[in-house]
């Protein structure tokens, strides 16, 4: 099965941080020296949220955006008991979806692998409520990320392992392609990557419609995520047993330019091309599947703050996609 040829990278043109709702509870107190296996599991997967109204839900869906996002309609999913946060492909939260959602920053680096912003700013996310951090996204592909395993390797040790027990951190975000990308590149970086421990897996699971039906997608969805990807995790000692974060899961038949789709962020799914009624059916089936599997500690549908993912073309209300996806239909 060929992955989605993915689309240009998008610059963002970001500043500021914005303030962000305390944690409910302190950070959990973990023993950065014992077993760093130990230590992954000892952050529970359901503080990484901001507080929910008596009754939530799940609680693992967030949202997508960037500069050519509506962030306005992210008021549609405040206090949702299943949409709690949001990111954007950055560090810095940037244009201003309801302070409500929790903010996910992603780890980018220049030429020289290097960013500045990033040891200033993470301190003040994680002050202000942030629980979870991307490792680069999609490095095995050349419009995003663009890394070798070992380079890889360098940012994630410089920039994601010293905050290793202050908050969860996933590995780096690969695609769903075959050859050296996807789970290979994942099996090459962990391998590489000596002394590091995650808190979580992070892939991403993109399929054009006119490669597979709607079911034929739910079908393959479900046992990368319960079979193929624990097959990589049960070789690597410190995966073994973490959660996975389905990374670019997504369904709706999207209105966006070419160029708007990335960067957006780790941890999405897409089923492209997918009509407006195939979406919302989609979403009615597989975000249960979701939200009831343990193994999948959080998800992201890209397209929900871009016109005719989730939002009408009007921006008045809520597509089938849009509406399941907030748990407005369930």
């Amino acid at each position: 099965m060929h992955f989605l040829t993915f689309l240009l990278t998008l610059g963002f043109a970001l500043s500021g941080v914005q303030s962000i709702p305390a944690p409910s509870q302190p950070f959990p107190e973990v023993d950065r020296a014992s077993n760093p296996l130990n230590a992954a599991r000892a952050l529970p997967s359901g503080d990484l949220y901001p507080p929910q109204p008596p009754g939530a839900g799940p609680g693992k869906r967030g949202l997508l955006y960037n500069t050519e996002s509506n962030v306005e309609w992210s008021n549609f999913y405040v206090e949702s008991p299943y949409v709690t946060y949001g990111s954007n492909g950055d560090v810095i939260r940037g244009d201003e979806i309801n302070a409500w959602f929790s903010y996910v920053p992603t780890i980018t680096v220049d030429a020289k692998l290097e960013n500045s912003d990033w040891n200033d700013t993470v301190p003040i996310l994680i002050e202000g409520g942030t629980k979870a951090m991307f490792a680069s996204n999609e490095p095995d592909n050349p419009s995003q990320a663009n890394l070798t395993p070992a380079q890889c390797v360098t940012v994630y040790k410089r920039f994601m392992q010293p905050y290793y027990g202050t908050v969860q951190l996933g590995t780096p975000a690969v695609t769903n392609g075959g050859g050296q990308a996807g789970l290979t590149y994942l099996d090459d970086f962990v391998r590489l990557c000596t002394g590091c421990a995650y808190n979580f897996v992070n892939v991403h699971f993109f399929v054009d419609r006119s490669e597979m039906s709607v079911t034929q997608y739910i079908e393959a969805l479900t046992t990368y995520i319960d079979v193929t990807v624990p097959a990589i995790q049960a070789k690597h000692a410190p995966l073994v047993g973490l959660p996975i974060a389905v990374g670019e899961v997504g369904i709706p038949s999207l209105k966006i330019s070419p160029r708007s789709h990335h960067r957006l962020t780790s941890s999405q799914f897409w089923l492209t091309g997918a009509s407006e009624a195939e979406a919302g059916a989609l979403m009615d089936e597989l975000l249960p599947w979701l939200d009831g599997n343990a193994n999948v500690l959080f998800y992201q549908a890209c397209g929900g703050l871009f016109e005719g993912g989730f939002v009408d073309a009007a921006g008045t209300g809520l597509t089938p996609a849009g509406t399941a996806y907030g748990g407005l239909a369930l």
